[in-house]
């Protein structure tokens, strides 16, 4: 049988041992599962090792697959992108084309060989090679963004035609036209591509930016901004009001800022946008938040939280009263740690409501409400219905001024366990932030139980993931949060297509935890200042941000640099 060769050739070639193998077998006579499946899942045999005995087994070439490797339009419209993603191959087209070479994750699939025959009149042949490499191929051809190039294209197409572009120009005060415009064929696909490539990157937010000449696209992934291929200028208006149509805002006002929403399906799952216009010099900026609820983590173990943090914050989460405060600058993360606790206090036991300005993100088990403030519906306003509500745990979106300040304690002073957020630096400047908006300190020491400043560093990317020594700066910092800094290996990416040559991918929290002890609190209640607060915090066993961080570079999985972008030294 292939696999018992299979088998035998990993463990005669040393990529496997023999005991290794055994728990895989056992493992897939439970299961079920594929064999080479196991193995990697289990971290028994990496996809390398198991694609190059492929290749030995049955004589066939392996592909390394570097950066520069493309195929031809012609040779991925052979097959489709369902049908790659689904068996993890793809076509090479031979040169006397009467046959096709299919590089697979899995050449024994007879499954994948039929199916890509019956789609094709060609001879195949068969290439093996890895799944990650594979799949880096079949994103760079199939991904939507090759289609929004040909959007683009289209609507160069539309602005060569310059009568009609000089009519718009001259006419874009005309409400009708606009909708004719904003309704054309490559002003909807070119929106409607765009979207779904923020969605397929992982954007946050999508900028629509005019200048005088010209205007700018720019997605925010990881935290960082980056530029796509922009529309023509003649188009921009249009396209800013094929959004406005969307957001049901009012295409006529251009003078005033204006907020909007609507949803989206992507691959079976729907996406919320939130849309904000502002008017500017040169026409109006808009900006489109990407609510992606399958993007939003809720567990606070894959957030970042580990050990006695991990265990300490659910302990408190589940006490009757006090308040959690998550702090941090706009970006940080609070949001998701906030729904991820959310997750932890919902129960059928347990009456949850929320007051968010907007709400973000639904979740089905909690009682959300937005506020709004035209109509005077305002935090406290709503938190003051809230408490009348009977509730069990309150969740207040952010404390901005005094009167929530005080009904949050308040809340919690009679029997309700409170989450929310604030704006400060770190973890002890949360209680100098309480005075100065005139919060009493024995009101403060006697409801706060937790305060987290939270920061979010990008992570390594795992494609191009390689050993570097760092520079005498970054050593320098380093060496001042840890003594055994200098013989320690450090780690970056060289960047890949994986990462878009940025060499990181993805984000992860840090964190400050400061759990307010008795200690603390005495210190809270006679009005001690800052230094003296974190000092007391530090020799009490808090974990600074700036040590935090770097324990994510010990660990490999953020660099010195991007640690000391987010993090203070004491």
């Amino acid at each position: 049988m292939i696999t018992d060769q299979l088998s035998e050739m990993m463990i005669r070639s040393g990529r496997v041992g023999s005991s290794e193998l055994e728990k895989a077998l056992a493992v897939q006579e439970e299961s079920g599962r594929v064999l080479t499946d196991i193995l990697i899942e289990e971290n028994l045999a990496s996809s390398e090792d198991i694609a190059r005995t492929f290749s030995e087994l049955l004589n066939i070439p392996f592909l390394e697959l570097d950066e520069e490797f493309h195929l031809k339009r012609d040779e991925y419209d052979m097959i489709p992108q369902s049908v790659a993603r689904r068996f993890c191959l793809f076509p090479l087209v031979k040169e006397e084309g009467v046959a096709i070479t299919l590089v697979m994750k899995n050449p024994l699939d007879m499954d994948a060989v039929d199916t890509v025959r019956s789609l094709t009149s060609f001879e195949i042949h068969k290439a093996v090679s890895t799944e990650e490499r594979i799949n880096t191929i079949i994103d760079k051809c199939y991904k939507e963004e090759a289609y929004v190039e040909a959007g683009l294209q289209d609507i160069a197409d539309v602005e060569a035609m310059t009568a009609e572009a000089a009519e718009f120009e001259a006419n874009i005060g005309d409400v009708d036209q606009l909708l004719v415009h904003a309704n054309d064929a490559p002003v909807v696909r070119y929106v409607n591509l765009l979207l779904m490539e923020a969605v397929r990157d992982g954007a946050s937010d999508i900028h629509f930016e005019p200048g005088e000449n010209s205007c700018s696209v720019r997605l925010r992934v990881d935290g960082t901004l980056r530029t796509v291929t922009p529309p023509p200028k003649s188009l921009y208006q249009a396209i800013v009001t094929r959004i406005k149509i969307l957001s049901e805002m009012d295409i006529a006002e251009r003078r005033l800022p204006l907020d909007g929403r609507f949803k989206f399906k992507f691959t079976g799952r729907v996406v919320d946008v939130r849309v904000s216009s502002m008017p500017l010099v040169f026409g109006e900026k808009v900006v489109m938040r990407i609510l992606d609820k399958q993007s939003l983590l809720l567990d606070l173990g894959d957030i970042g939280f580990e050990g006695r943090s991990l265990s300490r914050f659910k302990e408190i989460l589940g006490m009757p009263n006090g308040i959690v405060l998550l702090t941090g600058p706009t970006g940080s993360g609070k949001t998701t740690t906030l729904y991820s606790a959310l997750q932890i206090l919902k129960s059928p036991t347990r009456n949850v409501q929320t007051v968010e300005d907007p709400v973000e993100y639904l979740i089905d088990g909690i009682n959300q409400m937005p506020v709004r403030p035209k109509i005077g519906l305002n935090f406290a306003e709503c938190l003051r219905h809230i408490l009348r509500q009977d509730p069990d745990a309150v969740m207040i979106g952010e404390i901005r001024d005094a009167e929530t300040a005080e009904i949050a304690m308040r809340a919690s002073l009679t029997g309700h366990i409170v989450l929310s957020t604030l704006h400060t630096n770190d973890a002890t400047s949360s209680f100098s932030r309480m005075r100065d908006i005139g919060i009493p300190s024995y009101l403060t020491a006697s409801t706060m139980r937790l305060v987290i400043a939270q920061r979010l560093v990008k992570t390594i990317c795992p494609n191009c993931k390689t050993t570097y020594l760092p520079d005498e700066g970054e050593l320098e910092w380093a060496k001042s949060i840890s003594a055994d800094a200098e013989g320690m290996t450090y780690h970056h990416g060289e960047g890949c297509n994986h990462c878009k040559n940025t060499g990181m991918k993805g984000r992860r929290a840090i964190f400050e935890f400061l759990e307010v002890t008795p200690t603390i609190r005495e210190m809270i209640h006679a009005d001690a200042d800052d230094l003296k607060l974190r000092r007391a915090a530090t020799e009490g066993g808090m974990e600074t941000l700036a040590e935090n961080g770097f324990g994510r570079v010990r660990t490999g999985e953020t660099t010195i640099s991007e640690a000391i972008s987010v993090c203070m030294v004491d």
